[in-house]
């Protein structure tokens, strides 16, 4: 049946225009999509190479198993309290425990260290996701936990805890590593100080961490495919893959002074890394105000807030030449899609403060595409400087603040040993 629609078009110069085009592409016209080779997957669980307890501020390592392709790495934990005061307490974990409890994972090729997840790095991952990705971590890691009434001198349940560990390896399927190829890989963890921080903060609240644990994801190939694979990756010397790593630069901090709030205080932090950056991230984060017991301390705690702090706007400069000076509401939308809109997370339903961290990025949020890179080699005196407001408090506060950069790097794999290492970065 014929269509006034149809018709219509017929005598349409823009219709006829496009349909002249060579990127017409008409999609009744059977085609199959792209299709992966058939493999096996495989949950591997792997406990700790030197022992089970954590102790604060060392390390736990985990041995990988050469079983094959690593797509995904679950880190769990669990925690319990030790009331040790006089009287029963309603114990919990805080919001954003989980920075508490871990300091840093690295990950390792013997004994190299390939990649570095610190736990402001962390922090810069997970505000960078849409809000459907950012459901489960905060379901799962960082919202409070209730153990509920514990009794004076007794323990509490275990709480559990799951943190997805993503290196810049793990971000593209190109580049996920073949552990039955490489070198010995292995996960150190390094744990912090203050895990002992409840949702009551009274004095004599003693955290445990136990049974640490890593779950791996594995893809197996069948024979020819994975065939294929080691044939074509490693038919040269060496293999370059294109990644991307962390690098933090040295944190800077200013004293507030307790009782009335003020305004417009300012941070600067000069840049000293060099590589090639594809984004920028601003925290800023506190010593933690409460205090047992209501005290007033003559100085700032050593203990972080783990919710980053607003910031009202940040100044990149470079060179003698303005870069970025945008404020928060205008780097609300710094997550720039390639279909010119912003990627964000719900801020009304955000307890974990991830909205309050500020990216500026280089190219476009893509997934699959490196959209841009810039090199800081040559600027000269890149700093950034972040405004920001202090709330009235009866305690002195130190607040920090933290560049994070996803830097652009190529990886080589050595053929005839599997050795994994950094070669290029700026």
């Amino acid at each position: 049946m014929s269509s006034v629609i149809n018709n219509s078009n017929l005598n349409s110069a823009m219709v006829n225009t496009l349909s002249a085009s060579a990127s017409l592409v008409n999609p009744q016209v059977y085609h199959t999509k792209e299709i992966y080779p058939p493999h096996a997957l495989t949950y591997s669980a792997n406990d700790p190479s030197n022992g089970n307890v954590p102790v604060k501020s060392n390390s736990t390592v985990f041995m990988l198993n050469k079983y094959g392709i690593i797509s995904q790495i679950l880190l769990t934990y669990k925690k319990s309290y030790v009331n040790g005061t006089a009287g029963a307490l309603t114990l919990g974990s805080v919001q954003n425990d989980f920075f508490n409890v871990v300091e840093k994972v690295e990950l390792l090729s013997s004994s190299r260290v390939i990649s570095t997840l610190t736990k402001v790095d962390f922090m810069s991952q997970f505000s960078n996701l849409p809000t459907n990705k950012m459901a489960v971590i905060a379901q799962n890691l960082l919202e409070p936990q209730s153990v509920g009434s514990i009794a004076a001198g007794a323990t509490s349940a275990e709480l559990s805890f799951t943190c997805p560990l993503v290196f810049g390896f793990m971000t593209d399927i190109n580049t996920q590593l073949n552990a039955s190829f490489l070198e010995p890989l292995s996960i150190r963890c390094t744990w912090g100080k203050d895990w002992d921080l409840s949702s009551n903060f009274a004095t004599g609240v003693v955290g445990t961490i136990s049974s640490p644990q890593l779950s791996v994801r594995y893809k197996n190939y069948q024979e020819d495919a994975n065939a294929k694979i080691i044939a074509e990756n490693f038919s040269n010397p060496t293999l370059n893959m294109l990644s991307s790593r962390f690098y933090d630069e040295n944190r800077v901090s200013i004293l507030s002074t307790a009782g009335a709030a003020t305004t417009d205080n300012t941070i600067e932090v000069e840049l000293k890394n060099t590589e090639c950056i594809q984004d920028f991230y601003v925290v800023l984060l506190r010593s933690d105000p409460n205090t047992p017991a209501g005290a007033s301390p003559t100085s700032a705690s050593d203990i972080l807030d783990p919710v980053p702090q607003p910031i009202k706007s940040i100044n990149f400069t470079g060179s003698g030449q303005d870069i970025v000076s945008l404020n928060s509401a205008q780097l609300a939308y710094g997550k720039l899609d390639s279909d010119g809109f912003s990627v964000g997370q719900d801020a009304s339903v955000a307890a974990n403060g991830f909205t309050n961290v500020l990216k500026f990025q280089t190219g476009v949020y893509h997934e699959q595409v490196l959209s841009n890179t810039i090199s800081l080699r040559e600027i000269n005196n890149p700093r950034i400087k972040l405004t920001f407001d202090i709330g009235s408090t009866a305690n002195l506060q130190r607040y920090y603040a933290y560049i994070v950069e996803d830097a652009s790097a190529i990886y080589s794999i050595t053929s005839a040993t599997g050795a994994l290492q950094s070669s290029l970065s700026n």
